[in-house]
């Protein structure tokens, strides 16, 4: 069994109508690095561009704004407001393609600044090295994608591993937690598949009954 991955200590509907954003923000909201609201927002402009436009005008966000803040190299702010936005872009049709899309991106441009030694060895490792490498590496910039509350355990199951992200950003309401499901399973799958080159299927993990704040995966290794 692999040893449990705790990212705190290791540096984290469709067809309703849209609700009005609340202007709240509520004691206790986790922080997140700009590059989740970068690549949110890139995402969002290109796949719905008449949400980025109210994003602008009702949260304040752009795309220079969030770029602006990681060429300063903000490290945290408050994920008040990409929390928001999902809320903003949960009822969309295609809400998890974005969502689906934007932790690809934001894995990518995490594995550019991981040590030069992690990605230039990881290749030449065994299979089960590399995947445990990569899930070490994965809790290691945790809270750069999954904000600072999060709580992430990994189990051996079946020729494969279960991942539970526990309070992770994105997973706090009924209306985002598939977009949040999404956005990890993205994650998780590019790190093993295109940085780590582990063959292996990672889909959504059956789970008894739907429980806020916690995404769960499944990963099996290929032969």
């Amino acid at each position: 069994m692999l040893a449990p991955i705790n990212a705190q200590t290791a540096i984290r509907p469709i067809g309703l109508a849209v609700p009005p954003i609340q202007s709240d923000i509520c004691v206790g909201v986790p922080s997140c690095a700009p590059l989740i609201q970068h690549e949110l927002l890139k995402t969002v402009r290109h796949q719905i561009p008449h949400a980025y436009a109210r994003a602008e005008r009702e949260l304040g966000l752009s795309i220079s704004r969030t770029h602006e803040l990681i060429e300063r190299r903000v490290e945290i702010i408050s994920a008040a407001k990409a929390i928001r936005l999902a809320r903003l872009i949960a009822y969309e049709p295609n809400a998890t393609d974005v969502f689906d899309e934007t932790g690809r991106n934001v894995l990518r441009t995490l594995n550019n600044r991981f040590p030069g030694i992690f990605r230039n060895t990881v290749r030449s490792l065994p299979r089960s090295l590399r995947s445990r490498m990569a899930l070490a590496m994965t809790r290691h910039v945790a809270n750069s994608f999954a904000g600072s509350f999060n709580h992430i355990i990994t189990e051996s199951h079946k020729g494969g591993v279960l991942v539970t992200i526990d309070k992770g950003v994105f997973s706090d309401r009924l209306d985002t937690l598939n977009c949040a499901q999404a956005y990890y399973r993205q994650v998780f799958e590019t790190m093993l598949q295109q940085v780590a080159f582990v063959d292996c299927e990672v889909s959504d993990a059956r789970r008894s009954r739907t429980r806020l704040n916690s995404c769960n995966l499944s990963i099996v290794w290929e032969a």
